[in-house]
C-alpha cells in the first residue's frame, strides 16, 4: 500500500509533507564546509597565475588609489572587480611578490558571495515550488534533501570547472548578482509585492551592471518578467517603474563618465569590440568606419607596432582596447553573423552534452522515470527564470561564447529544470530518486575531489613564481620600474612586466614572431633600433618552437633559467619615456576625453 510516510520516518517527503529539518541543516553545512575548502584550495594553488584581463584589473585598481573614481571609467572593463582589487590592496598593502596572491583572495571573496547568493536563490526554488503549486495526489516533487544535493553539486562543479578561480575575471562575482536577481523575482512571484522587495531588484540590478556590463541590457528583460509576475498591472506598474528608476539611478554614474570619455552615449563598449574582432575579423574586415587612432606600425617586416597614446597600463594595447579600435562601427553581415551563432551553438552543445553529461542524463531518466508531462508543466510554469537566462544566453551566441560567460545562467537552467522534476509515488520512485542522486554525487564528486587532492599536494610544496623571476632577472640586468620595454611574440600576459612595474609600449606579434628570429643579422638589427626608438630600455623575447627557428643572436641574454631572453637597448630611454608620456612612470593609464 502505497502512503505518504510520517514525518519522523520519512526518507522522501512531499510537497506538503513536513522535511527532516535537522537532514537540510546538516547537508547545508556538509556542502559548505566542501564548497569553501575545494573553493580555497583552487585559488591557493594558483595564486601565481595571471591572465591578461587580470593585469588590466590591477591597472585599473592602481589608476583609482591615483586618481579616484573616474580612473574606474574604461570602456571595455566593468569598474566593481577593479574596485575590490582596489579595496584589498589599501588595506592589506602587498609587496610586488604577493600581489597575484591579493588578487586570488579577492577571487575567492566573490566566490563565497556567489555561493551565499546561490544558496538564497536555491532555498527560493525549494520553497515557491511548496507555496505556488497545487500538486494532484499522482504527483511528487524532488524531496529537499534530493534538490538541495544536486543544486549544491550544479553550483560547484559549474563554478569550479567553468568559472573558476584561476582565472582573474569578474564573472564569478556577476553570477552572484544574477542568483539574487532570480531569488527576488521568485520572490515578488510568490507574493513579496512590497515596494521594498521592487526597491531591492533595482539596486541589485544596478550593482550588477557595475559587475558586468551584460546586465544592463539584461535588467530591462528582469524588469519586464518582474512587471509580468506581479499580477494586476495597475498595482504592479508603479512598482517596477521604482525599480527602473533606482536602477538608472545607480548605473548613471558610470554611464555618464563613458559616455563623457568616448564622446558618445554608450553604457560599455566591449560588446562592439568583441563583435568587432569575432564577427567582423580583428581588423576591419566587413565593419564599417575608419579606425582614429591605431596602433604605429614603425617596422612593415616582421612587423612591430608601437601603442602610443592617451592609454597607460601595463599592457596599453589591452588597458582599453576599445580606444585603438575606435572609429570601426560593427555591421552585421548575415553569413558571418550565422557563422558566429553555428560556432557558438556548437560550443554551447559540447557543454551540455560532455562536460554536463551527467546532469543531463539524470535530468531525463528521472523525467522519463516519472510525469513527463507534468515536469514540463512545471518547467514552464518557472518561465520567469528560464526566459531571462535563455536572453542573456542568446545575446552570447550573437557574439561570443566562452565557458565563464555562461556557466551563471546554465546553473540557473539546471537548478529549475531540476526544481520542476515531476515524480509518481511509491517505493520504485524512492528508490530512483535516491539511485540518481547518489550517481549524480559521484559521477560530478569524485572528479571535484581528485581535483582538490591536486590542489592541495601542489598547492602546498615549495611555491614556485616564474613570473617573479623573471621579474628579478630584468631588474637585476637594469631595467627598473617605470621604464618602457618591448616583446616579441607576446600574445596578452605579461606578468613580469606588471610585477616589475614596466610598461610594454611596442611589441611583435605572436604569430609573427618567428619571422623575426629567422631574419638576418641586419632586420634583426634594424627591428631593435625601432624599438629603441619607441623609447625602450629593453626588448623581450620568450623561447618558441620550432628551437631550429628560435636562435638569440648575440646581445641577447638569458633570464635566470626561465624560456625568457632580453636585449637591452643602449640609449637614455628613461628620459626620453618621460619626455614622450609626463606622468607615465608609476603606470598610471591616463583617461582624457576623447571628444
Amino acid at each position: 500500500m502505497n502512503t505518504v510516510l510520517s514525518p519522523e520516518k520519512s526518507e522522501y517527503p512531499t510537497a506538503t509533507g513536513i522535511e527532516n529539518k535537522t537532514l537540510q541543516h546538516r547537508l547545508r553545512i556538509l556542502f559548505w564546509c566542501v564548497a569553501l575548502v575545494f573553493g580555497f584550495l583552487q585559488a591557493w594553488n594558483n595564486r601565481h597565475s595571471m591572465n591578461s584581463d587580470g593585469i588590466s584589473y590591477l591597472d585599473m585598481a592602481d589608476a583609482y588609489l591615483s586618481g579616484g573614481w573616474k580612473m574606474l571609467a574604461v570602456g571595455h572593463w566593468s569598474p566593481f572587480y577593479p574596485w575590490l582589487l582596489a579595496l584589498a590592496k589599501s588595506l592589506l598593502k602587498p609587496s610586488p611578490y604577493w600581489e597575484f596572491t591579493l588578487v586570488h583572495l579577492v577571487n575567492f571573496l566573490t566566490y563565497v558571495f556567489a555561493l551565499t547568493a546561490y544558496e538564497f536563490m536555491l532555498q527560493t526554488f525549494i520553497d515557491s515550488r511548496v507555496s505556488r503549486q497545487k500538486l494532484q495526489d499522482a504527483e511528487l516533487v524532488l524531496p529537499e534533501w534530493t534538490l538541495r544535493v544536486i543544486g549544491y553539486l550544479i553550483f560547484l562543479w559549474l563554478s569550479l570547472t567553468l568559472i573558476t578561480l584561476e582565472r582573474v575575471s569578474p564573472d564569478m562575482l556577476m553570477s552572484g548578482f544574477v542568483y539574487l536577481v532570480i531569488a527576488i523575482v521568485l520572490k515578488i512571484r510568490s507574493g513579496w509585492k512590497s515596494w521594498y522587495s521592487f526597491a531591492l531588484l533595482g539596486l541589485t540590478l544596478g550593482l550588477g551592471y557595475y559587475a558586468k556590463t551584460l546586465m544592463f541590457p539584461l535588467a530591462f528583460v528582469f524588469l519586464g518578467v518582474a512587471l509580468l509576475v506581479s499580477g494586476k498591472l495597475k498595482l504592479a506598474a508603479p512598482r517596477v517603474l521604482l525599480a527602473a528608476v533606482l536602477f538608472l539611478l545607480v548605473s548613471f554614474p558610470l554611464i555618464a563618465g563613458l559616455s563623457h570619455k568616448s564622446g558618445h552615449f554608450t553604457f560599455g563598449d566591449s560588446g562592439g569590440w568583441t563583435y568587432l574582432t569575432e564577427v567582423n575579423m580583428q581588423d576591419l574586415g566587413t565593419a564599417g568606419g575608419k579606425f582614429q587612432h591605431p596602433p604605429q606600425k614603425i617596422f612593415e617586416f616582421p612587423p612591430v607596432y608601437a601603442f602610443v597614446g592617451p592609454v597607460g597600463g601595463t599592457l596599453p594595447a589591452w588597458y582599453d582596447p576599445t580606444y585603438w579600435a575606435e572609429g570601426a562601427r560593427p555591421r552585421i553581415i548575415p553569413r558571418r553573423q550565422l557563422n558566429a551563432i553555428f560556432s557558438n551553438a556548437g560550443l554551447c552543445f559540447d557543454l551540455l552534452f560532455t562536460h554536463e553529461a551527467a546532469l543531463m542524463v539524470v535530468l531525463l531518466v528521472l523525467c522519463a522515470a516519472g510525469r513527463p508531462l507534468a515536469s514540463l508543466a512545471a518547467t514552464l510554469r518557472l518561465w520567469p527564470v528560464w526566459l531571462p537566462a535563455i536572453a542573456a544566453l542568446c545575446m552570447y551566441l550573437l557574439v561570443l561564447v566562452q565557458e565563464r560567460y555562461v556557466a551563471a545562467f546554465f546553473i540557473v537552467l539546471w537548478t529549475a529544470l531540476f526544481s520542476s522534476v515531476r515524480l509518481s509515488k511509491g517505493d520504485e520512485s524512492r528508490r530512483l530518486v535516491v539511485g540518481a542522486t547518489f550517481a549524480l554525487l559521484f559521477a560530478l564528486g569524485i572528479p571535484m575531489t581528485l581535483s582538490a587532492a591536486g590542489d592541495f599536494r601542489q598547492g602546498f610544496r615549495r611555491s614556485q613564481h616564474p613570473q617573479w623571476e623573471v621579474a628579478k632577472g630584468l631588474r637585476a640586468m637594469g631595467v627598473q620600474a617605470g621604464d618602457r620595454v618591448g616583446r616579441i611574440g607576446g600574445s596578452h600576459r605579461v606578468e613580469w612586466a606588471r610585477l616589475l612595474e614596466v610598461r610594454v609600449i611596442a611589441e611583435i606579434p605572436h604569430e609573427q614572431a618567428e619571422y623575426f628570429w629567422s631574419s638576418s643579422p641586419s632586420v634583426q638589427s634594424q627591428v631593435l633600433e625601432s624599438f629603441r626608438k619607441t623609447g625602450a630600455t629593453a626588448v623581450i623575447g620568450q623561447a618558441m618552437p620550432p628551437l631550429e627557428v628560435f636562435v638569440p643572436a648575440p646581445g641577447w641574454q638569458r633570464i635566470g633559467n626561465s624560456d625568457f631572453y632580453a636585449y637591452l637597448l643602449l640609449t637614455n630611454t628613461k628620459s626620453s619615456a618621460a619626455q614622450t608620456q609626463p606622468g607615465s612612470t608609476r603606470l598610471k593609464p591616463i583617461v582624457e576625453s576623447r571628444k
